[in-house]
């Protein structure tokens, strides 16, 4: 039935301007998944979930007298004609067969015949989804950390081929989401045996750490570090957090994952950040010896004195390695698994502020490098994996500047030369008004004139494209990409399916933090503390001015940032054009294909606002690539798939899990077919080194591709360890 289609060949979206009929049967979809088709005739007036058809449906009715005088007979005609209609739905989202083909097998996507590039974002009414992670102000006051925000994991964990959703909330509200398709989502989280009630959850990732092929859920957490909780395989979750062995008592964020050491095991690393911050403390105890102020035994782990005052060290992250069993073991940090440039073993543990954590093959050579977005005045960490499981520090003039509080990262071959690229985000404003209006977020680092390997840190975003000698130019400004506001993390995704990929940012904060004018009232409202006042009451005071004072600042609600990439290292602002300008503090985002029709939507958790779901619009010839892959890394995870001949030469993507700012996407992958019909070829090498080929690739196809009809390539040797060099070239490539 055609005429019960919107413009893209799928049931329109809830709204009283469109046809009656097709809302009636869209919701009445959303109840036959849950219930049957003959749950319709047990429908209750208390049954929330289909009372916006009832109340629709008396109110359709009122606007008849002939409906109503035939009131019998009407309801029961259209009772059936509503049950035809939805059996047809239904029966219209079956996916086509699947069609083996060696190792691979394939199936047609319901690609819509038309449709712009962009998203639309959908009501809680369709989705179901009304999720908001809230903060109250006191929260917010007393620990500044919270503000920082909460993350999504996207993951098909119950195996029925719609990836679903875990949300994470600060206040102890997180929800398990199953996708029961048709753009409806169902709340689980207790029946499938996850219980967060009082944990303050920060980040989470869907991912199969033991090796069984069902998804596991890891959830990190303000001050438990991470929790883990088993897939049974059937989607219900046991807590084996002591048997993982991933609590701790630090603030963790951002969760990656991958074979470190070549063992076919999921190992993690945990970018710690902290579970509260000293500023919000309203006392600070130092000592004076000999007439200096010196740090007591408890803060020296903690604090640094500086002229004028002091700064914070972080926590130190954690790298743990992964019994192919679900059973972790934290790596030392000094005992050689982490070296510096010169390949010495580090002499003491790096204490950063851990925002995001991500493994990329930085330099072709096939092995999950490291790079650590940290926050304030410590450095990221760029680490180079030798295949073994030992990183060492990247050559000092491989990159000569960083972002100073670096947010998010993310990876992409933006010109495709073959070589992978990366941008950093920091909060530098886009708008030059506001800039002007803003005072730095850090004191700026003196350097000595001259100086030339120290990596300074800029308060801006960073792209870095990519020589592939081991260096990388940093062109965010040449790309027009140095501001996108106070934001969390880049996202490369080909949006509009042209061979290049675009950028989605979601930014946003509480508050304009940097504001200049409240900055200055606050500090003229700075005053002393009477020494015998009794700590918790001071203590107590000392937020609650801290509350009265934040409300000095300005809003920071902002659009989710959309920039398609040009093709030639330049990108063009399209946030209004591709849909995403609804104004909000938007933070942890994941994608996934939630409506199978195989190109990327995603979901954002906001901030004190409801999360937002965006459907992609896009119609171009796309091609999907799952991966199977062998126990224990089921899905894969390492892999670089290459799609060659579709809409430019060759494209390249790497199968990653989790390293997004406190979220994890579904890692299925999507290319653009372009204008070609046919004869495209994926090649596939997986973390093993062994390669996979699937040739005559079509359009408009998903593929999955099964790791063990792989075949062994020639790889080169793993080079010996190399002798101490110098720091400021170590693994840049010489030419000739």
């Amino acid at each position: 039935m055609p005429w019960l289609h919107g413009r893209r060949g799928r049931p329109p979206l809830l709204g009283l301007r469109r046809c009656r009929v097709a809302l009636f049967a869209r919701l009445g979809l959303h109840y036959v998944k849950a219930h049957g088709i003959f749950g319709l005739f047990r429908v209750q007036p208390g049954d929330m979930h289909f009372l916006p058809t009832l109340q629709f449906h008396r109110t359709w009715k009122k606007r008849s007298r002939v409906e109503a005088a035939l009131a019998g007979r009407k309801r029961l005609f259209f009772c059936l004609l509503f049950i035809g209609m939805v059996a047809a739905l239904y029966a219209g989202q079956t996916p086509s067969d699947w069609h083996q083909e060696g190792s691979a097998r394939w199936m047609t996507l319901p690609v819509p015949p038309q449709g712009a590039s962009g998203f639309v974002l959908l009501p809680p009414l369709v989705t179901g989804l009304f999720f908001t992670n809230t903060l109250d102000e006191w929260s917010s006051a007393a620990n500044r950390v919270l503000e920082n925000g909460s993350g999504v994991a996207a993951g098909d964990y119950d195996h029925d081929g719609l990836p679903d959703l875990f949300l994470c909330h600060l206040q102890g509200k997180s929800a398990l989401y199953r996708n029961r398709g048709g753009w409806s989502f169902e709340e689980v989280t207790r029946p499938a045996g996850i219980e967060v009630a009082g944990q303050t959850c920060r980040g989470a990732v869907f991912a199969d750490v033991n090796g069984d092929g069902g998804l596991d859920l890891l959830i990190s957490t303000l001050g438990q570090g991470v929790l883990c909780f088993f897939n049974d395989g059937a989607g219900k979750f046991t807590n084996g957090t002591p048997h993982a062995g991933t609590q701790t008592r630090y603030g963790s964020m951002t969760m990656a994952l991958a074979d470190v050491d070549g063992n076919g095991t999921l190992d993690l690393y945990v970018a710690n950040y902290r579970a509260e911050d000293i500023r919000d403390r309203s006392r600070v105890e130092v000592q004076i010896v000999n007439g200096q102020m010196v740090l007591p035994p408890m803060y020296r782990d903690r604090l640094i004195l500086i002229p004028g005052g002091l700064w914070e060290y972080g926590e130190p992250d954690i790298l743990y390695l992964n019994d192919g069993r679900g059973h972790f073991t934290a790596a030392d940090w000094t005992n050689g698994v982490f070296r510096t440039t010169e390949g010495e073993s580090l002499a003491q543990v790096p204490r950063d502020w851990g925002l995001t954590a991500t493994f990329r093959d930085l330099n072709g050579d096939g092995f999950p490098d490291l790079y650590v977005c940290n926050d304030y005045w410590t450095p990221d960490r760029i680490w180079l994996n030798d295949g073994r499981g030992h990183f060492r520090a990247a050559a000092a003039l491989a990159i000569r500047h960083t972002s100073e509080n670096s947010m998010g990262v993310d990876f992409a071959d933006i010109n495709r030369d073959g070589h992978l690229d990366f941008l950093v985000l920091d909060m530098l404003s886009r708008d030059p008004f506001l800039r002007r209006r803003q005072v730095l977020a850090q004191t700026m680092m003196a350097s000595t004139p001259g100086e030339m390997d120290n990596r300074p840190q800029i308060m801006r975003n960073t792209l870095f494209l990519n020589r592939g000698d081991g260096t990388f130019a940093e062109i965010a400004d040449y790309a027009g990409l140095p501001a996108s506001d106070w934001s969390w993390q880049p996202v490369f995704i080909d949006v509009d399916l042209d061979g290049y990929e675009d950028l989605i940012i979601p930014a946003g904060h509480t508050r304009d933090v940097q504001d200049l004018d409240a900055t200055l009232k606050i500090k003229s409202r700075q005053h002393s503390w009477p020494k015998d006042m009794e700590p918790q009451a001071r203590q107590e005071q000392f937020t609650r001015e801290m509350m009265q004072n934040v409300r000095l600042y300005p809003p920071l609600l902002l659009p989710i940032v959309a920039l398609r990439n040009l093709g030639n290292c330049r990108f063009e602002e399209v946030t209004d054009r591709w849909g995403t300008s609804s104004q909000g503090v938007h933070q942890g985002i994941a994608w996934a294909d939630f409506d199978g029709d195989g190109d990327l939507d995603f979901v954002v958790n906001n901030l004190n606002g409801v999360c937002g779901v965006y459907r992609n619009e896009t119609a171009a010839p796309r091609i999907a690539v799952r991966l199977i892959g062998r126990a224990p890394n089921t899905q894969g995870i390492g892999a670089r798939v290459k799609l060659l001949g579709g809409a430019v030469p060759e494209q390249s993507q790497e199968v990653v899990c989790g390293g997004r700012y406190l979220s994890g996407f579904d890692p299925l992958l999507v290319f653009a077919a372009g204008t070609n019909q046919g004869g495209m070829i994926i090649q596939v090498t997986w973390r093993t080194g062994r390669q996979s080929t699937v040739n005559g690739v079509q359009p408009n196809r998903l593929y999955e591709i099964d790791a063990a009809g792989a075949v062994d390539v020639p790889r080169p040797n793993l080079p010996a360890r190399e002798a101490q060099t110098d720091s400021r070239t170590a693994g840049i490539k010489r030419p000739g």
